[in-house]
């Protein structure tokens, strides 16, 4: 298994990290926290672990800051989220609310290549 793979949880918060870091480079456990409707402690844990595989750089008590890894990364996973989203909203006539919770569970999953027939679909 590839040290810098990342569990689909992982995925969440490096996400999420870079959508609040996109916002303010001054990005904080508890913004992470809040926005995930998780502990401090369970984003703390989180963070190590994104900081240990080379996606995040954290100091205790400082800001958490995206490296270039995590920053294309993060990059790709909502690039793959979308265009999940589209397509299960565009080809398949899903809702928007039905389209984001299906896509949530699928860009988990989802092999490149089937991805990418749902990009030529759109």
């Amino acid at each position: 298994m590839d040290n810098n793979a990342i569990t689909p949880s992982l995925e969440n918060y490096l996400k999420t990290i870079y959508l609040l870091h996109k916002v303010d480079s001054s990005v904080r456990l508890i913004d992470i926290a809040e926005r995930m409707s998780v502990s401090k402690p369970s984003a703390n844990r989180a963070v190590a672990e994104l900081s240990e595989k080379g996606f995040v750089e954290h100091e205790k008590f400082g800001p958490i800051r995206l490296t270039d890894q995590g920053i294309a990364t993060a990059q790709k996973l909502l690039a793959k989220f979308d265009t999940i989203k589209r397509f299960l909203m565009n080809v398949l006539n899903l809702s928007e609310a039905l389209a984001v919770s299906e896509a949530c569970v699928l860009e988990h999953t989802i092999q490149d290549v089937t991805l990418n027939q749902m990009a030529a679909l759109i």
